[in-house]
């Protein structure tokens, strides 16, 4: 008794001691993204300027998360975390940061004993978890603050495992099972990239768990073994059904968002991809934000030989799949939750990216630690030096992992290296050029944005580069640049508003008028579009139509300045004076800094003949704005009048 209960108690050392080292192991990798601040690339989108988001826990917000989401996509749990670190944290980077490293070491520990119950293989699972704790593949899921989708879904991933070794090990309770199918959901509510799940849990059923035996996998001989496939089929369908349901979602919400490929380009690219992620899990070098998919698609070489690779791999594992079932497990793990993100459905302007095998790589370790656990039992005497490859190896995918990570400290940083290691990378050089404007560098961001002009992914450069010459009073650039946006991307928003401010500032009425009418066309309720209209019918002198739109920006957004300005303005020149004033005032209490409510005020202030007033709000226009003309102009004149 004594030495099974000290040999109980040396098994809970060895794992709380894996446990242990797999947390600092994380903490020393990823910990450095604690002094990292959030990027604009889409940690804007999914935080910082999101107000759904940066107001906590709302029901707003929840509504929002589950209804709409960011680019109208379904990740509502992962919103809703993003929410709760809103709420805790505020827009402090390192609480958003700390949250993923957290979610990281928990996905990496829960591996390790979810696999050693499989298994129960203690150094092989610790193998296979550190593997995923370190690898440099992974940076990119857990540096990026917008990537809380994979940590999160891998959490539940592996909590959806271990209920399930629950369930088929130790009992097949209506519980037990619902508990699974709860996890599930979560983590399909996270990402919807757990689809691939249910056909995981078979793969399990065959090996490591035994559930149907070495049977033939199809049109087995044995009736038992149909029987018990049968079974197991069927036990899936409820995950199947909430798969399918996901799955739907997500496609019918998920636009593309790019220039379309053709089915050759992405079934070539996919075939290719598959290969080149198997590459990086061995060879973890040039590792990029982006990788742009040549012009054309992949040359027919390279799909050729990824699709001979593929064959060759399949077929091995297949083959052995009775002498060596986590050839055949991990193998298909690995091809089998990779499929959805391979591109085939046109979904995403890249050739691939790191964060999307952060959980299909897990079966590439489960092939590796295994294999390192046979080669040591065939040849004992090398156990020492197989061991300290494996050392080995994890120290330098950590220190690689590292400095991957330190890439993500900033947008510069990122898309410099990006631009390093590819060529011809449109995103990079746009991503490059933004993060260049940011900084007041214009004439290296112009140049980098015409480069992103060679090779665009969407009409994002174009755009871009025509707000840059927006912003320097180049509005015959920018106009252009905005049309050639058009050309590339016509159904765009926000090209459309910019386009109909550009002709606006270049007194282009009646072309102006169009595009923010094809802008409200778009995004009914787009505060900005409304508002620009209602200045240029009031440009017009087209009062009651101004108003409407005017009335239409305080309706969707009632804090809106610009919109209570703008029917202040509208009431002054309408002779409805005392109305002006309440306007401009309610303009100014929502924001005190607003120089057009100060000079709107003020107009309407002089009508009603309260010259000290006007004269304290022309003051304070010129304070925010020291070059306001219609401030200066109208403070002379009211000082001479006053004179």
């Amino acid at each position: 008794m004594r030495h099974g209960t000290a040999s109980a108690a040396g098994e809970a050392r060895r794992v709380w001691a894996v446990c242990a080292f797999l947390f600092v192991a994380v903490v020393v990798v990823f910990g450095q993204t604690l002094a990292h601040p959030l990027l604009v690339y889409d940690d804007s989108v999914f935080v910082t300027d999101n107000p759904r988001v940066t107001a906590g826990l709302t029901f707003e917000g929840l509504r929002w998360a589950i209804a709409d989401g960011p680019f109208g996509e379904w990740y509502p749990l992962a919103m809703l975390s993003h929410m709760l670190d809103c709420q805790l944290f505020g827009l402090n980077a390192w609480g958003h940061h700390l949250t993923n490293v957290l979610l990281h070491a928990g996905t990496s520990i829960g591996l390790f004993l979810v696999w050693r119950r499989f298994t129960g293989a203690h150094w092989q699972s610790a193998l296979v978890a550190t593997l995923f704790a370190v690898h440099p593949q992974h940076v990119e899921s857990v540096a990026w603050v917008a990537e809380r989708r994979d940590v999160l879904s891998g959490l539940f991933f592996v909590l959806t495992l271990a209920a399930y070794f629950s369930y088929a090990g130790h009992g097949r309770t209506p519980a037990r099972f619902a508990l699974v199918v709860t996890l599930f959901a979560l983590g399909l509510l996270a990402k919807p990239m757990l689809i691939t799940v249910p056909p995981l849990l078979l793969l399990l059923d065959y090996w490591p768990l035994r559930r149907f035996g070495m049977a033939e996998l199809a049109a087995a001989s044995d009736h038992s073994a149909r029987s018990s496939l049968r079974r197991l089929l069927v036990e899936k369908l409820p995950l199947v059904l909430l798969a399918v349901v996901v799955a739907l979602v997500t496609l019918r919400t998920h636009a593309a968002g790019h220039l379309p490929l053709s089915w050759p380009v992405r079934l070539g690219n996919a075939a290719v991809s598959a290969v080149a992620y198997i590459g990086q899990a061995f060879y973890p070098a040039h590792l990029a934000a982006f990788y742009p998919i040549p012009p054309g698609g992949p040359p027919r070489w390279q799909v050729a030989v990824a699709l001979a690779i593929l064959a060759a791999l399949t077929t091995a594992a297949i083959v052995g799949r009775r002498r060596f079932p986590e050839w055949f497990v991990g193998w298909f793990w690995y091809l089998g939750m990779l499929t959805p993100v391979l591109g085939i459905v046109d979904a995403a302007p890249h050739a691939r990216a790191d964060r999307y095998a952060y959980l299909p790589s897990i079966g590439l370790y489960i092939i590796v630690a295994r294999s390192a656990a046979r080669l040591a039992a065939a040849a004992p005497r090398y156990r020492t030096t197989i061991a300290a490859c494996a050392v080995a190896s994890v120290v330098v995918l950590a220190i690689c992992a590292a400095g991957q990570t330190a890439l993500w400290r900033d947008d510069l940083t990122l898309w410099q290296h990006a631009v390093d290691v590819t060529r011809d990378n449109g995103k990079a050089e746009f991503g490059l050029a933004h993060a260049l404007a940011r900084q007041g560098r214009f004439d290296e961001a112009i140049a980098h944005y015409r480069l992103a002009e060679e090779h665009p992914v969407d009409s994002a450069p174009f755009s871009n580069l025509g707000v840059l010459y927006a912003q320097q009073g180049r509005f015959d650039q920018a106009i252009s640049e905005y049309r050639r946006a058009l050309t590339v991307e016509e159904p765009v928003y926000a090209t459309h508003l910019n386009l109909a401010l550009a002709l606006l500032a270049e007194r282009q009425f009646d072309e102006a008028a169009a595009h923010f009418g094809r802008a409200i066309e778009l995004h009914p309720r787009a505060v900005e579009a409304h508002c620009g209209l209602g200045h240029l019918l009031l440009r017009s002198q087209r009062l009651a139509e101004a108003r409407a739109e005017f009335a239409a920006t305080v309706a969707l957004q009632p804090d809106s300045a610009p919109g209570h300005d703008g029917l202040a303005d509208v009431l002054l020149n309408a002779g409805d004076v005392e109305a002006a004033i309440h306007s401009a005032e309610t303009a100014l209490a929502a924001d005190p800094r607003f120089v057009r409510a100060h000079v709107t005020l003020a107009r309407a202030l002089t009508a009603a003949g309260h010259s000290a007033e006007a004269t304290a709000h022309y003051r304070q226009a010129l304070a925010l704005d020291p070059t306001n003309p219609i401030a200066r102009r109208n403070l002379d004149a009211l000082s001479a009048t006053r004179r």
